[in-house]
């Protein structure tokens, strides 16, 4: 395919197609993908792991071995189930997680990833919503899977998976129980279970359709509004083949699996794409070991979420400060950086040190779900580690663009993959923002028993609607600006997207996250509000141990001023308030907005203070005095009353001043077209003179002519104007 194509149609949108850089392997089936890593990479190892972090004996499986196993838990699920059953799966990256995903996606069932950091109240649902009839898990679930039999009335069997984590006496009591009851199985079983020595291929299920559902994914949220995604080995692979299309990591690689892989992202990128490439993955001990993996494991690419990649930065950092080499790298980084730019890339062997620490292979970081500080990017770029950010969501398998190995543009989501039509609805005019549509086979089949929601995201042209706010660049690069549903509209008309605020106030080193969201208050007027968490170590490292709370609340003023200053005023944050509590997260690390702003509304709502009132307050200890405590809010003094009443006042003033001034600009525009019309109708009198002028001119030569030749006379004296 020729460059990115740029096209309007009858809607005006503005679309762009993904450019095929690099030839993708006929994948149309997860068992491809399967059968395919047995064929042409066998004994090469395709998943490596410890059983606990501190074992030095690494364990290590072949794509043949891999293979092998998926046809073992197929044969073994096909005892007690028939194909097309659905089966919820939860745990922590493994290598038996691996397994069960592959047997019941690639030709069995349905599978169902749950998040292994829910809580019952919230898996409950989930099981029950997706009619799950067999429920595998890790060992460390199962009394919490106990004590919920009584919730799953449709689930038929129940299968721990040990991964050698059980001590005997866990074993030998689990086995007494099996013997009891022949619903509750260990899974491990399975893959010790023999398998005839013909092809693997013979033994692999084929999908009866690869456009039947293949896995239910639900997204972010609580369990009672998240979605259930359906999606099918057709959007799934169509995913694999786009991104196969955008990026290419050499013959062999290595990878470490961090992100939990029950996440869309994880599952397609760090799992299927790499054991389609042939890599090796190896997943990793846990947080805390990160750094030690990186350097044992010698990777050449991972996975992560922004969090992952500023916590490297700031180590490497630190630790340059620490030792007294901070300007030392940093002028490294600064002479790298220039050479790159100068088209002389020296940049792995100027800052081979700091590689090193990561293991000297690191070269790829694919990294979504959030905005990567622009500081963190620049770094990475120094130190020559392409960050490839990317860019999708559940719905589309998940990845719908990226920066690629060809082309990576700096501060974007990338380009979309490879044959992907990615539009933005913005009247077709380039640069300006919009709602982010996709079209493509890597769209989902639709929310599970929600044909009304389906409709909605997927309209009658096979557009997905993403409810992203985002617009291309020159060259293509996709900008993410913000999300429809959390857009705070104010009284103006005017629109602002949190995201753009939240971006700004996280980059203060004191601030772990925050969330700005519209509070209306009493008045109607919509106040634009935050809530910042603060990471109180940092803090009082930097403050001393002897600061109070009147010190953090102006270290939030100040952060909140500056902030101010380079926003227009209708952006400006209003109100704020600040917790050292860590706010709900996703598993990517997301903050569960909608959760948080009902706990917010439900604070105003209790104890019907106003937003004057917690302005500057530490929430922690106004909810634990008033709420828990009991203790009756104070009245506001006349003071506080005074100074409330006149920020009322100058908000009004604001929005009349502005108001004037937009009537002002409009009158200066009606005025310009108005003479733009006198000058267009004063040129078309001229041009009509002109004409005349030239007519009278000829008509003057002519009879000129016709006269000289019976007079004689040639010329005619004209008396000058300045005889007159």
């Amino acid at each position: 395919m020729t460059r990115e194509i740029t096209k309007k149609t009858n809607r005006k949108l503005q679309i762009v197609i993904g450019r095929t850089w690099y030839d993708a392997p006929p994948i149309f089936s997860l068992r491809d993908v399967v059968i395919r890593g047995s064929e042409q990479y066998g004994d090469r190892p395709a998943v490596r792991w410890r059983v606990r972090p501190r074992d030095h004996e690494i364990v290590t499986k072949s794509y043949s071995e891999l293979s092998r196993d998926v046809a073992r838990v197929q044969a073994w699920l096909g005892e007690r189930l028939p194909r097309g059953s659905r089966i919820a799966l939860i745990g922590d990256n493994s290598y038996a997680w691996m397994v069960t995903w592959l047997a019941v996606a690639s030709g069995f069932g349905v599978i169902v990833p749950l998040d292994r950091l829910l809580q019952p109240q919230e898996l409950i649902p989930c099981i029950q919503r997706s009619q799950t009839v067999m429920l595998i898990y890790d060992y460390a679930w199962h009394q919490r899977v106990e004590s919920m039999l009584d919730d799953f009335p449709l689930l038929k069997y129940r299968a721990a998976m040990d991964r050698g984590l059980m001590s005997d006496d866990e074993s030998m009591a689990f086995r007494a129980c099996m013997a009891e009851d022949e619903t509750l199985l260990l899974l491990d079983d399975a893959l010790e279970t023999p398998l005839e020595d013909s092809t693997v291929a013979t033994h692999l299920l084929e999908p009866e359709d690869v456009e039947d559902d293949a896995a239910i994914l639900f997204t972010s949220g609580t369990s009672a509004t998240s979605k259930a995604v359906i999606l099918t080995n057709k959007s799934i692979t169509a995913d694999i083949r786009a991104l196969r299309g955008s990026v290419f990591f050499g013959k062999y690689f290595k990878s470490l699996s961090i992100l939990p892989l029950h996440h869309a992202f994880e599952n397609t990128c760090g799992f299927l794409t790499v054991l389609s490439f042939g890599g090796t993955i190896h997943i990793y001990d846990g947080l805390r070991y990160i750094g030690n993996n990186f350097a044992e494991h010698k990777v050449h690419l991972t996975v992560v979420v922004p969090a992952v990649l500023d916590a490297i930065h700031r180590r490497v950092i630190n630790e340059a400060r620490r030792t007294g080499q901070l300007k030392k790298l940093q002028f490294g980084m600064f002479v790298s950086t220039l050479l790159y730019k100068l088209g002389i890339d020296r940049r792995r062997v100027l800052m081979k040190d700091v590689l090193d620490k990561l293991g000297g292979n690191l070269k790829w970081v694919i990294c979504g779900a959030a905005p990567v500080e622009r500081s963190t990017l620049k770094f990475f770029r120094a130190i020559g580690v392409e960050v490839l950010a990317g860019y999708g969501l559940t719905e589309a398998s998940p990845v719908v663009g990226g920066g690629n190995t060809k082309v990576n543009p700096f501060g974007t989501v990338g380009q979309p993959l490879s044959g992907v039509e990615v539009a933005i609805d913005n009247g077709g005019k380039r640069g300006q923002p919009g709602e982010i549509l996709v079209r493509s086979d890597i769209i989902m089949k639709g929310y599970l028993n929600d044909p009304e929601a389906t409709a909605e995201a997927i309209d009658g042209d096979g557009w997905l609607h993403t409810a992203d706010i985002g617009y291309f660049t020159r060259k293509d690069g996709l900008i993410i600006t913000g999300r429809s549903k959390s857009m705070i509209v104010l009284a103006s008309g005017k629109k602002v997207f949190p995201e753009e605020l939240e971006l700004l106030i996280n980059r203060h080193e004191i601030v772990r996250d925050s969330l700005v969201f519209g509070h209306e208050g009493a008045s109607g007027d919509i106040v634009i509000t935050a809530k910042i968490v603060i990471d109180e170590n940092k803090w009082r490292k930097l403050q001393g141990a002897e600061a109070t709370e009147e010190d953090v609340a102006r270290s939030i003023k100040s952060i909140i001023d500056e902030v101010n200053r380079n926003l227009p005023s209708f952006k400006s944050v209003r109100s704020y308030f600040y917790s050292f509590k860590d706010m709900i997260k996703t598993t990517t690390l997301k903050v569960r907005r909608g959760v948080e702003l009902q706990k917010i509304e439900e604070l105003f709502a209790k104890t019907k203070i106003s937003w004057q009132t917690l302005r500057g307050q530490n929430i922690d200890s106004f909810i634990e005095k008033y709420v828990h405590g009991g203790s009756v809010l104070p009245a506001e003094d006349k003071v506080s009353r005074t100074a409330d009443r006149k920020m009322l006042v100058d908000m009004r003033s604001e929005r009349r001043e502005m108001e004037r001034a937009r009537r002002k600009l409009q009158k200066r525009r009606n005025e310009l077209e108005r003479r733009k019309k006198a000058l267009h109708m004063l040129s078309e009198k001229l041009e009509e003179m002109e004409e005349r002028l030239v007519a009278d001119e000829l008509a003057f030569k002519a009879e000129f002519k016709d006269i000289s030749s019976f007079t004689g006379v040639t010329t005619i004296e004209v008396p000058s104007t300045s005889s007159f």
